[in-house]
């Protein structure tokens, strides 16, 4: 049988989930579990779960593209996030009535609706670990990469838009353009940081070979986690989703699909910052580049701002940018919520997942000081 990825093969050829040779010319070609599906449909019976997900697994292994050694697969949850990210973008091309509407009510809908659909309780692969707790007790979120390949997509085609339409108006300085690169790049290694350097933070004792084993789980700083079985220090807490324990976790972001604890959490609060101004920045840009722009007096400073923009949707280069700039704005809203949540739990001296539990408990005093808040964020910044 030929192997995957066979240097025989060529680029639209690949061996398909039968240990067959096909061909991307004949994707929509012999669709055994769509016509079964549409037979059903047609003589009123219902869709039984086994004929989704036969659809699903056929639709998975046929959604490729040309590469060389044999067609790759592209995931669902990629495709679905580039449709998404495209889909919205044109829709915001044409009107500001339609602009409006797509990103204010169409937009949150479809993430919702992907939300709902994705973040669903699984059993875990291995039950056995979790001894006779009973199964809703043991259930975990399944894990998806729709979120992060839906912020990467949407960052490279902000960024596309901008340096092949915005760009092409040459009104923006070099040094503009300058600054708004720092920005970008600043953002973008914290949030790869975030990625990379993200692990449990700690390295369980070996029964076996840790001569210390009983007294250091008979000192107090050790526990059992309820949800692994495992011994894990005190501090640390259990993701549903990674299926893993982490040293002062604060939460599971899921546009970056990795968890945030006291190994990164440093990184993500740049990251957040240092995006909020890329996009603040890269918006007021693309506006006052295709908008008919005017000085403001503000106190000891003039800032140009967007005065009106008659040509909005004159013509593609215009529309498309007009689009962008109002994505933009809608991402630079979700992402200053997410930054101004992180830096009141750092105020506070607490991780995320405290803070949340804390405003569950009615009658909770308030504590908070300038002082206390100022002493928070030096010790969240210049802390070992």
């Amino acid at each position: 049988m030929t192997k995957r990825d066979d240097p025989a093969l060529c680029c639209c050829e690949y061996i398909n989930e039968d240990g067959e040779l096909a061909h991307l010319l004949t994707t929509l070609c012999n669709c055994e579990a769509i016509d079964e599906a549409f037979e059903r449909l047609f003589t009123r019976k219902a869709l039984e779960k086994r004929h989704v997900v036969k659809i699903m697994d056929t639709v998975s292994d046929r959604l490729r593209i040309p590469w060389c050694g044999g067609a790759k697969r592209v995931s669902l949850d990629v495709a679905s996030a580039v449709l998404c990210v495209a889909l919205t973008i044109f829709l915001g091309c044409f009107t500001w009535t339609i602009t409006i509407i797509t990103y204010i009510v169409a937009l949150p809908a479809i993430l919702f609706s992907i939300h709902r659909f994705i973040r669903k309780k699984v059993a875990p692969d291995n039950t056995s670990t979790y001894g006779r707790k009973k199964m809703k007790d043991v259930l975990k979120y399944s894990k998806s990469k729709f979120y992060f390949a839906w912020l990467t997509v949407t960052i490279s085609f902000l960024l596309v838009i901008y340096y092949t339409q915005v760009i092409l108006y040459l009104k923006i300085s070099p040094y503009e353009n300058f600054i708004f690169a720092t920005f970008v790049c600043i953002s973008g290694t914290s949030f790869y940081l975030v990625r990379a350097t993200s692990c449990p933070g700690f390295e369980t004792p070996n029964k076996t070979e840790d001569e210390n084993y009983e007294e250091v789980i008979e000192s107090g700083a050790w526990k059992l986690c309820a949800e692994c079985e495992m011994q894990v220090p005190r501090q640390a807490s259990h993701c549903r989703t990674c299926d893993t324990c982490y040293l002062l976790r604060d939460h599971h972001c899921l546009w970056l699909d990795t968890c945030v604890s006291h190994i990164n959490d440093r990184w993500f609060v740049t990251g957040l910052t240092f995006g909020l101004f890329a996009l603040c920045y890269g918006v007021h840009l693309s506006l006052t580049t295709v908008c008919h722009p005017r000085l403001v007096d503000l106190y000891f400073i003039t800032v140009l701002v967007p005065h009106n923009c008659p040509d909005a949707f004159m013509n593609f280069q215009s529309s498309l940018s007009i689009s962008a700039a109002c994505y933009g704005i809608l991402i630079a809203i979700f992402v200053a919520v997410a930054l101004i949540q992180q830096l009141v739990c750092v105020m506070s001296g607490v991780r995320l997942s405290e803070f949340r539990k804390r405003r569950q408990l009615p009658n909770q005093p308030g504590t908070f000081s300038v002082k206390n808040g100022l002493r928070n964020c030096l010790n969240f910044w210049w802390r070992q």
